[in-house]
């Protein structure tokens, strides 16, 4: 039977199950090879009793591995988060400009590429020795190849919620979790390992593994690929349409933000405190997560009643609990819809001046609170960026937006190796905490001052003639005027643009006009 032949149920039939094939692939690869690198505390575990870097210490010790050692290990996760935040913008323009289907394989070849170099580094002693000769280091570049093959199936996984409308909130919400959910990968390996499995036998098992997930991806992709170019073609005749509904400088002036060009919205005061609050606060997570396990082996040390296992359980736990941090979205989505966004931004920022101020505590067992309230906090970082992204700038710039904040908040990433550096340095971790702090005093006045100046701007338009038109489109456009920002992610998608009310009032009345110039004499 031909495709000409098939019946519109049969291929409404086979759509669906290339759609849940798609759904399938897409949320198991991003759970599995997305954010694995972020549970860097049980890895590092792992790779401090192989010995990675013991080359730098003078006597190595498994248990007490020396400032050098761990710096070394430190200054890895701190480039492969860098180079995840650097490569975001282009992964990004990747997808758009090649689509899911080469992406996927270009992503697949990097991830088991990567996975496959840090398993040859113990099958292979010279890795070992030309990393101490100062030369190639196999692990270090391994383990960029899975950091930014992991942010490439990120932003891939992205891309199949277009595909299922009625299910799209839904399927961005979870592949959001599955990133952050990814991150229990290492912690799951390190109980394995804990229990006699050899570390070599992970990441083969774990590169045929990748071969097959991708294999399959890009079959998924494949089945689903015309259709996804059909959707992007119809977005691109929809926005060539909304661009020529500008007809003055003051109906720009009134527009909101996300009802504006690019440009417009990145000289906009919205973007600036939202491109500040991103560059201090992501870093910091990634900080955290780079450095728990060394204050944690501080704080054992001051109580010095702790062994060497029990800072390890300490260290498993925490790697455990960091990927729990989707238990926060109800509250997240309470936040959100109850005080609105910006008010959101300002409860995050409190949790994230009270998991470092917990952090201060020499009490080893509270940082198993401590790790809890930084979950939830990076749930709602995350989170509270993309719901002020979406409702501020609009879906349509919503990523470019979020890939240049990303960008620049790797590039502040650089900074916190050797700020951590110089605390293992001093052996004092105290000022670096202290230091994290103060970075974020500014961020609720930013946001307070951002707060005051929409509620003032609403007012404005209220009052302006223009804006009784600007929002007769949908009864859904009276949240862009809201100063509170109370306006979820999910409601930022389906705003109508104001240029179509007011064509299609002019429409309206040009049709009144001619019937009744017919009546007239």
């Amino acid at each position: 039977m031909t495709s000409d032949n098939i019946s519109p149920a049969e291929h409404d039939k086979a759509k669906e199950r290339a759609h849940t094939f798609l759904v399938i692939m897409s949320l198991s690869t991003v759970f599995l090879f997305s954010g694995t690198v972020f549970g860097w505390g049980a890895f590092s575990s792992m790779l401090l009793q192989e010995g990675y870097y013991d080359y730098l210490c003078v006597t190595p010790d498994k248990d007490h591995p020396c400032e050098k050692q761990l710096q070394a290990l430190n200054n890895a996760f701190t480039l492969a988060t860098t180079f995840v935040s650097l490569t975001a913008f282009v992964n990004g323009w990747l997808v758009d400009t090649l689509g899911p289907t080469k992406v996927t394989i270009i992503s697949g070849v990097m991830n088991c590429l990567g996975l496959m170099g840090i398993a040859l580094t113990k099958a292979l002693p010279w890795s070992h020795h030309e990393a101490a000769a100062g030369g190639f280091d196999l692990f270090l570049w391994s383990l960029l190849l899975v950091a930014v093959g992991g942010s490439m199936t990120m932003f891939i996984g992205y891309q199949a919620p277009f595909l299922i409308p009625s299910h799209f909130t839904l399927l961005i919400e979870v592949n959001s979790c599955l990133f952050d959910a990814g991150t229990i990968i290492f912690p799951v390996l390190k109980l394995l390992y804990d229990v006699g499995v050899p570390f070599s036998a992970f990441f083969w098992t774990y590169t045929v593994l990748g071969m097959l997930c991708f294999s399959l991806f890009t079959v998924a992709w494949a089945l689903n690929g015309r259709e996804l170019d059909q959707i992007r073609q119809a977005a691109s005749g929809a926005e060539a349409n909304g661009d020529g509904g500008d007809r003055g400088g003051a109906e720009r002036r009134h527009r909101p933000l996300e009802q504006r060009g690019m440009l417009q919205q990145l000289a906009s005061w919205e973007f600036a405190a939202i491109f500040i609050y991103s560059i201090i606060q992501v870093p910091r997570a990634n900080m955290y997560m780079g450095s728990v396990e060394l204050i944690n082996r501080k704080i054992a040390g001051l109580e010095g009643h702790f062994s060497p296992d029990t800072v390890a359980g300490v260290s498993t736990i925490t790697g455990f609990i960091i990927p729990f941090g989707f238990l926060a979205v109800p509250l997240i989505e309470l936040c959100v819809h109850r005080l609105g966004t910006i008010p959101t931004v300002q409860v995050t920022t409190l949790l994230g001046l009270l998991y470092n101020a917990m952090q201060l505590v020499p009490v080893l067992y509270l940082q198993l609170g401590t790790v809890c309230v930084f979950a939830a906090w990076r749930a709602f970082l995350y989170s509270t960026i993309s719901a002020f992204n979406g409702e501020i700038f609009g879906v349509k710039t919503m990523g470019r937006i979020m890939g240049l904040c990303f960008v620049f908040s790797g590039l502040t990433n650089m900074l916190t190796g050797p700020i951590v550096n110089a605390a293992v340095d001093s052996n004092n971790f105290v000022p670096l905490l202290v230091e994290g702090m103060c970075f974020c005093i500014p961020l609720p006045i930013i946001f307070q001052l951002l707060q005051m100046k929409r509620s003032r701007q609403a007012v404005d338009v209220a009052r302006t003639p223009l804006a009784s038109t600007s929002v007769r489109g949908t009864p859904r456009s009276k949240d862009i005027l809201d100063p509170m920002g109370g306006m979820s992610i999910t409601r930022a998608r389906s705003l109508t643009w104001p240029s179509e009310a007011i064509e299609e009032e002019m429409s309206h009345e040009i049709r009144g006009a001619t019937s009744l110039a017919e009546i007239q004499p």
